[in-house]
């Protein structure tokens, strides 16, 4: 770790080697090797190679060479932001300088400054940011490599001063005192001088800091004094006046110098600028004279004896300096960093002898002495040397603390430093003894001299957001006035505080810029905009749409809040059932009685009874015309009862079935017998007509009475109610109401805003689409939910059928679709077609005598997956009549009747086959089914086949998709799934996987189906038996599925009975034995990975159905495209 010296006051005449040698001989100077030196002017900066040599340097105040007394002390930091150009021609212009500058550092001219030295040799550049030092040398490589104005210029680094420069405006005299007082003031933005030094004539002063850190404060900040503005710049030694230096020179050359001892510590400097402290130090010697400024304690007079002496002394002396720390708050520590504070504390310890200073840090004060003791002493002193004043403030009194001219007031205050206290309610202040009342007073005449005039300016909210926002510069430039916006619910506008008369001005400003304003309405019928609207996005376009037309949004009257309780579909779980129908269509019961329990019901009315019926409604006249024809010898017959004329128009249909409930009579002779039969079975068929449509109407009547019943018992609900209101909330709110607030006069400028805010805004609408046949027939409920989901994401959900149109502003339509699909996955399923399902669902009605009556397919399919879900209740609706049915007492409750009914399930025999598989092949043959690219059942075919080829799925297309109708080998697989099953505890046995081959051996699958003999050819890794693919990119390959001569590739998509399968090995003809089974029963297949199985073998020949054969090839970069695309 090397350590640097500053060297003041070399002769110039002092070769750089001479300078070197004296500070690296140890017996004369104290030092040892320097690792490096740097030498401009009478200042050499040292650094030696161990950093005791450096602490021997300065420890030692005698270092003179040639006779020349040198000056040492701790050198200063390097100063990144500044650097020096070296070897300027003096002829070249400032101009000149600056374009190489601007060149050489790529920037504008306010972003440094330039300072050329005296003789123009040198340049001083200050930049606004400090660089790096990789940056410092490729800059300092760049200089090198060019000429400017004839001359080579070197790029050298400058260390941190702690001086500045000072310039006279207008050629008056500087004065020591008052460039002091100035700079140790918070106004100048300095702190602690160290020295200041008049310069010849008067109008240069170098102002030196005991802290370098100020100098950059200083220097950005304008220095206004009575005399006029100072000019300020860094201050080096080369760009002091030549005069002025050959001064300092001269001053130097004397040969009776005083020594300097170097003073490190600020808070020992400072000690030693106390008063007291040095004449306590040169007691000891007063013949010598005692001088500290920014190098150090200087010691003069006397004999060299005497000097050494007292050195000695005071360096023991300054070795045993004495610090106490004091926690101060930080706002004592500002009021006690005040210049006039800090010469009255000096004072103070003066009045009582105390030889000590008071030093603020961040968090500290630091009391520095001589002796603990003192310190001690005047550490106890500091509390006594403080008052504090406490002032109550009226509500009235707390606006004058806005005023533009408290801080004039604060400022005017003796050694006081006031503020609001935490209750808000007085003024709280630090001040010294004796200045208390006087603080007070000037307080108190202050605050009335502060105190604002009020003028209460009302607007609407969007006027007041127009004018903050397009007026906001006008508003700033009521400098006389304060405006506070009031954007209260009750009150709205501007508050002015001030002059009476600025606020009446402006007041009538802020009047006009109001009524200049224009205001329209805009109603857009958008799902959700309020709620966009009201988010970061929605304000972002609004703002966008602020700034292009000079204009303003008034949002006031929107609202928008989410459901604060969720849907009770949301705290549940439970399946939801859809509307269905429960029973069959008409004359499903009488299918379910057998041919001869259906021909022993007696008819209601039967061929005899209609044939009497038919007798005895017959007029006289048609009954002797009848008997005339019949032969000579037939007597005439007179009919048992007479019809009046009226009769037959006023006989109904519902007149006849009255009369034919009753007992009818037998006429007598009967006519024309084959006549009689075809009139008596017309009859027949329209009574038996009518006794359908009669049942129809009792039905329904039925059905009505149930329904009202079930509405009196049952208290009505307040859904359908509460679902209209909403309903009608809802499109309330769409129609969103939107003020537009803007100055244009022009209808067309005006209608513009509104056409580019409508198109903004529909650009941000979004549109998702869920199609599901459940939503036929959603419940009460379900309807309940999506109005509820319109409620809590912003959306309108619009119902065409199967299918939800969700509608709303950017992801809205996703989170609500999330929400109906998540509803939608609830529903148990019904639609089923008739007569599928493996088990049929029937209940007992008192009613039918014990045959029992069966559901719809709807119904029936909706209790199987119910009961297979393993659900031990379900409510759902029949009819649109509530029902309970409880599935583990075996019972089917309806909710309005009260009625209880026993139910049933009865398993049906599933086929082996399909239809289309129990047709006779052709001649023997095997049939192939082409499906149709349209079909449902090719599309999921051919996805489930793309979404497992990995990388080959941009490599493949399907040329054709055949189904595989082989009734004998699809029984023997059934037969082999229900064993399976069955020994497996009806576990999943079954997958879907995938079996590449070649064009011969797939006319071989599909007539024999999967033959263990042809094993081996591919692979054996696992077993020698059958192998299939989980994923169908292995079975695309084309090792496993070569290409034919036409190039078409054969896949087939099997039905694979894997059952409970283990790993295998080359070496298994047959599956493993289970490990632990007493049964010594063998696995059902063998896998790669047990865990995670991509391939499965079976040694089977019917645990494997060819369902599909799938016929693909490759895509031809350069041929026509695919047929199918996916």
């Amino acid at each position: 770790m090397a350590a640097a010296v500053a060297v003041l006051g070399v002769p110039s005449d002092v070769a750089d080697e001479l300078l070197v040698f004296y500070f690296e001989n140890r017996r004369r100077s104290g030092g040892g090797p320097v690792q490096s030196w740097r030498r401009r002017g009478g200042r050499a900066t040292l650094t030696f190679e161990r950093p005791e040599d450096a602490q021997r340097v300065l420890s030692r105040s005698d270092h003179a060479l040639q006779g020349v007394q040198l000056t040492v002390q701790p050198a200063a930091p390097r100063d990144y932001g500044k650097v020096i150009l070296q070897g300027l021609n003096p002829q070249s212009s400032l101009e000149l300088v600056e374009l190489f500058v601007e060149h050489l550092l790529d920037c504008e001219r306010d972003a440094y400054s330039i300072c050329r030295s005296p003789a123009g040799d040198q340049a001083l550049v200050q930049l606004q940011v400090v660089l790096s030092h990789p940056e410092f040398l490729a800059l300092a490589d760049r200089v090198q490599s060019r000429l400017l104005d004839g001359a080579s210029l070197v790029l050298d680094w400058v260390e941190q001063t702690d001086s500045i420069l000072v310039r006279s405006p207008h050629g008056n005299q500087l004065q020591p005192e008052v460039l002091t007082l100035y700079f140790e003031s918070r106004r100048s933005g300095g702190g602690r001088v160290q020295a200041v030094r008049l310069l010849p004539g008067g109008m240069l002063a170098v102002v030196s800091f005991q802290d370098c850190t100020v100098v950059d404060r200083v220097l950005k900040q304008p220095h206004q004094l009575p005399v006029g503005n100072l000019k300020v710049s860094p201050y080096y030694d080369f760009l002091e006046p030549p005069e002025a230096a050959a001064e300092l020179q001269a001053a130097g050359a004397g040969v009776a110098l005083p020594s300097t001892l170097p003073v490190a510590e600020a808070a020992t400097r400072r000690l030693l600028q106390s008063t007291g402290v040095l004449q306590e130090l040169g007691a000891s010697a007063p013949e010598c004279i005692l001088r500290c400024d920014e190098a150090g304690l200087h010691i003069s007079g006397g004999d060299p004896t005497q000097r050494q002496q007292l050195r000695e002394h005071i360096q023991a002396a300054l070795h045993a300096v004495a610090q106490e720390r004091l926690p101060c708050s930080a706002w004592m520590l500002e009021f006690l960093q005040l210049a006039e504070v800090r010469e009255h504390l000096v004072e103070r310890l003066a009045e009582h002898g105390v030889g000590a200073c008071y030093i603020p840090s961040a968090e500290e004060v630091l009391v520095v002495a001589l002796k603990p003791s003192v310190a001690q002493l005047a550490a106890s002193l500091l509390d006594s040397f403080l008052s504090s004043i406490s002032l109550p403030l009226s509500e009235r009194q707390l606006l004058a603390l806005a005023s533009p001219h408290w801080a004039q007031v604060q400022a005017g205050l003796r050694c006081c430093l006031v503020r609001l206290a935490e209750d808000g309610e007085h003024l709280e202040g630090l001040t010294l003894p004796g200045l208390e009342e006087e603080n007070v007073a000037e307080l108190k005449r202050g605050l009335q001299d502060c105190l604002p005039d009020e003028v209460l300016v009302t607007t609407e909210p969007g006027r007041l957001r127009y004018l903050q926002l397009h007026r906001h510069e006008l508003l700033a430039g009521l400098a006389d006035v304060t405006l506070l916006p009031l954007e209260g619910a009750e009150v709205t506008g501007l508050r002015l505080s001030g002059d009476t008369w600025a606020c009446r001005a402006a007041a009538d400003l802020l009047q006009s810029l109001l009524s200049a304003i224009r205001v329209r309405s805009v109603v857009l019928h958008l799902p959700g905009m309020s709620r966009f609207l009201l988010e970061e996005r929605g304000q972002a376009i609004l703002q966008g749409l602020e700034r292009s037309f000079c204009c303003a949004f008034g949002l006031e009257n929107l609202q928008w809040h989410s459901p604060e309780t969720q849907h009770k579909l949301e705290t549940s779980q439970d399946p939801i059932a859809l509307v269905c129908r429960r029973d069959s269509l008409h004359g499903l019961k009488q299918q379910l009685k057998s041919p001869v329990e259906a021909a022993d019901q007696p008819c209601e009315a039967n061929l005899e009874e209609i044939k009497g019926l038919l007798a005895a409604l017959q007029p006289p006249r048609m009954a002797l015309s009848a008997a005339g024809q019949e032969g000579q010898t037939a007597t005439a017959v007179e009919p048992l009862v007479d019809v009046p004329p009226a009769f037959e128009q006023q006989t109904s249909l519902a007149d006849l079935d009255v009369m034919e409930e009753g007992p009818l009579p037998i006429p007598g002779p009967i006519p024309s017998t084959a006549l009689e039969e075809e009139e008596a079975e017309l009859l027949l068929a329209l009574q038996q007509s009518m006794d359908s449509a009669r049942q129809e109407v009792e039905e329904l009547a039925r059905a009505t009475e149930l329904s009202l019943r079930s509405e009196q018992e049952q208290p009505s609900s307040p859904d359908a109610d509460i679902l209209s209101v909403m309903k009608a909330s809802l499109e309330a709110a769409a129609a969103t109401r939107l003020q537009v607030y803007t100055t244009l006069e022009e209808e067309e400028e005006a209608e513009a805003v509104v056409q580019e805010l409508e198109h903004a805004l529909g650009m941000q609408v979004r549109e998702e689409m869920v199609q599901n046949e459940a939503l036929l027939s959603l419940p009460a409920l379900c309807l309940d939910y999506l109005a509820y989901l319109e409620r809590k994401h912003a959306v309108r959900i619009t119902l065409a059928g199967p299918v939800a149109t969700v509608s709303g502003f950017l992801d809205y339509p996703v989170a609500a679709t999330r929400d109906l699909a998540l509803l939608l996955a609830r529903l148990l399923r019904v639609g089923v077609a008739m007569g599928g399902g493996d088990a049929r669902w029937v209940r007992w009605e008192p009613s039918e005598q014990g045959f029992p009556t069966p559901y719809s397919a709807q119904a029936s399919a909706l209790l199987e997956q119910a009961w297979c879900c393993g659900h031990k209740r379900m409510e759902v609706f029949f009819d649109g009549r509530p029902f309970a049915v409880d599935f583990e007492r075996m019972e089917e409750y309806d909710v309005g009747s009260g009625c209880t009914l026993p139910i049933g399930r009865t398993e049906l025999q599933p086929p082996l086959a399909s239809p289309a598989l129990l047709d006779p092949p052709a001649e023997g043959k095997v049939k192939l089914l082409l499906l149709a690219e349209d079909s449902a059942e090719f599309q999921t075919t051919v996805q489930g086949f793309y979404d497992t080829l990995g990388g080959l799925h941009s490599q493949l297309c399907i040329v054709k998709l055949e189904k595989v109708m082989h009734p004998l080998l699809y029984q023997q697989y059934q037969l082999k799934k229900a064993a399976m099953e069955k020994a497996c505890g009806h576990r999943a046995v079954e997958r879907i996987l995938y079996h590449g081959t070649t064009e011969e051996s797939s006319h071989e699958i599909c007539q024999h189906g999967f033959n263990r003999s042809f094993c081996g050819r591919n692979a054996t890794q696992y077993g020698h038996g059958v192998y299939f693919a989980v994923k169908a990119h292995l079975s695309a390959q084309d090792r496993y599925s070569p290409r034919s001569p036409d190039g078409n590739k054969y896949v087939f998509v099997t039905r694979t009975l894997v059952g409970d399968y283990t790993v295998g090995n080359a070496s298994m003809r047959a599956p493993p034995l289970r490990e632990g089974d007493a049964t010594l029963r063998r696995y059902d297949s063998t896998v790669d990975n047990p865990k995670n199985p991509s391939i499965f073998v079976i040694f089977n020949d019917t645990q494997a159905y060819p369902e599909y054969l799938l016929t693909c090839r490759r895509v031809d970069p350069k041929g026509r495209p695919p047929r199918t695309s996916w």
